[in-house]
This record gives structure tokens, C-alpha cells and sequence, in this order.
């Protein structure tokens, strides 16, 4: 086990050297042009896969549904909802304005996708109808952005048509910082309340019965993946398919289930699937290819494979 998990550690350290020499305009060794364009990027892509993945395993193990995950569930679109909402008021205000209330409306915008499909889940909704309501929260959040586009001026939907392509390479260096910041605040809790989370994995009740603070968890749980969501969101535009598809293919690859062996390996395949990402971008610098795009082509045939393997999952 520990062996798969170094093969992903070197997966990782080879496609950071390789973007870290290679750009689109060939092989550059420039100092400046490595520390201005290219560390910033490769960070987030560490960062933002990385988060994305830990979320889309928590929202799997809360709501006992293999396919839950930040795009699936609406989670991603209610935060670009806000998200957009803001974009489009904040204009003419400072910067530092702009990314504080960004960063605040993302996030209001993802608990409050949250706690609705948290209603749901109350009322004992299936989970193929979870899926479904996760979908049509998608499509209001898609509407309200339509209304909100074609109320928006010139500046304003040409900053929002660049922010909702999705881009790892969004964050400036001088942004950097508080990106890292936000995402260490994200990421380290997760790793303390394995835990818990292994307990919730069994079901509610076990955990209940291992003396677990069930309601305090579950809004921990929440909070922590709604978190998460906002920062990527806010920072690299709504990403699709890695917290889907992340923890499927760290469990094929480790064979087993058990979160502290789970979780960083969740961690590290969200990583190498956003920076996998950059590197076929990187290599087609003539096409106008997006970040989804080419999600799209590697989540699809998982999910699709996902399902024919679990042929028996009734309705």
C-alpha cells in the first residue's frame, strides 16, 4: 500500500518538473517566467485537485451515494450562482473588496446547496433522486446565471465568460498566498477526523453507536466540503469530474477502502488529474481547449465504467 501511494508521489513530481520546464512556448528555463506563470499554476493545481477530490469523498461517505460529488450534486453551480451574482455587483470596487465578497458569496452559495440536499437526505430521499434533485438545482443555477448574463454590461460578461471556462492559471502570484492559506484552512481538518469519517463510511448509526457527536459531525462534514468547493470555485471557476471521480480511481488503485490509507490517495489523484490537465493543455497550445473539456473526456468513460461494474446498484 504504501508502495502505490510513493508510485503517486512520483506520478506527481514528474508532471511538476515537466510544467515547471515546459510551457507553450517550448522548453524555457527563465526564472521569472517559472516563479511569475508557471509556479502559480502548478500550486493550484495541487491545491484546487486536491480539494476537490477530499470533497467529493466526503460527500460520497455523507450521503452513502458512490456518485456524489461537488458538480453532480449542484454543490459547484448554487457556488457559481453567487458566485456570478457577485461578479456582476462588485464591479468598479477594489480588488481586495472583490475577492473577500467573492470568496464569502461562493461559499454562502455552496452551504446553501448543502443544507437543501441536507433536507433531502432528512426526508429519506433514494439516491438516484438525490442525483436528480442535485441535477435540477444545476439547471435553476444555470437559468439564474443566463438572467444575470444578460442583465450584465460588456466588462462584466466578458470577466465572467473568462472566470466560467474554468483555469488553474487564474491566480496571479500575487494571489498566491491567500489561495495557499485558504486551502491549508480546507484541507489539514479533513486528515484529523478520518476518524469519524471511517465511522460515518459504516453508517450514521454505527458512528452513533462509537459515541459520535452525529449532528456536530455532519455539519463539520459540511462545512468542511462546502469550504472547499468555495475556494476552487472562487479562485479557478467551476471545475468539474476530479471530486467525482477522484475517489473511484483511488480505490481501484489501492484496493481497499480504508480511509487513512484512503485519503491521502484521494488527495494526490485529484492533484495528478488537474495537473494531467495542464500538461495536454500545455501541449496543445493552439487549440482553445478548457479545463472541463478535457475532464469531461477522462470523467465520462470512469463514470460510465463505474456503472457497468456495479450493475446490481437498483434504483
Amino acid at each position: 500500500m504504501i508502495k502505490k501511494n510513493w508510485l503517486l508521489v512520483f506520478l506527481i513530481f514528474f508532471l511538476i518538473c515537466l510544467l515547471l520546464v515546459y510551457g507553450e512556448s517550448g522548453l524555457n528555463f527563465n526564472i521569472n517566467l517559472i516563479r511569475e506563470l508557471r509556479l502559480p499554476k502548478i500550486v493550484v493545481c495541487l491545491m484546487a485537485g486536491g480539494m476537490l477530490s477530499l470533497s467529493g469523498l466526503i460527500m460520497q461517505i455523507f450521503f452513502q451515494n458512490p456518485l456524489a460529488g461537488p458538480d453532480i450534486l449542484g454543490v459547484s453551480a448554487g457556488s457559481s450562482l453567487f458566485m456570478a451574482f457577485w461578479m456582476m455587483a462588485s464591479e468598479g470596487t477594489s480588488s481586495i473588496v472583490t475577492n473577500l465578497g467573492g470568496s464569502v458569496m461562493s461559499f454562502i452559495g455552496a452551504i446553501t446547496v448543502f443544507l437543501l440536499l441536507l433536507f433531502f437526505v432528512q426526508k429519506n430521499m433514494s439516491r438516484v433522486s438525490l442525483i436528480i434533485i442535485g441535477l435540477l438545482i444545476s439547471s435553476f443555477a444555470s437559468s439564474g446565471i443566463s438572467i444575470l448574463v444578460s442583465m450584465s454590461q460588456a466588462l462584466q460578461l466578458k470577466n465572467y465568460l473568462s472566470w466560467s471556462m474554468g483555469s488553474f492559471r487564474a491566480t496571479t502570484s500575487s494571489e498566491l498566498p491567500l489561495f495557499i492559506l485558504l486551502s491549508l484552512f480546507s484541507i489539514i481538518p479533513v486528515f484529523f477526523f478520518a476518524k469519524p469519517l471511517e465511522q460515518f463510511l459504516l453508517s450514521e448509526n454505527y458512528a452513533k453507536s462509537m459515541g459520535v457527536n452525529v449532528k456536530k459531525m455532519r455539519m463539520l462534514f459540511v462545512l468542511m466540503a462546502a469550504f472547499s468547493i468555495s475556494i476552487v470555485t472562487h479562485f479557478c471557476g467551476p471545475i468539474g469530474f476530479i471530486g467525482i471521480i477522484s475517489p473511484h480511481l483511488a480505490k481501484h488503485f489501492l484496493k481497499s477502502s480504508k480511509l487513512s490509507q484512503l485519503i491521502p490517495a484521494v488527495f494526490m489523484m485529484g492533484t495528478i488529474l488537474a495537473l494531467i490537465t495542464e500538461v495536454i493543455l500545455v501541449f496543445n497550445p493552439n487549440y482553445s481547449l478548457s479545463v472541463n473539456a478535457i475532464l469531461g473526456l477522462i470523467g465520462s468513460p470512469v463514470i460510465v465504467f463505474y456503472f457497468y461494474r456495479q450493475r446490481e446498484w437498483s434504483l
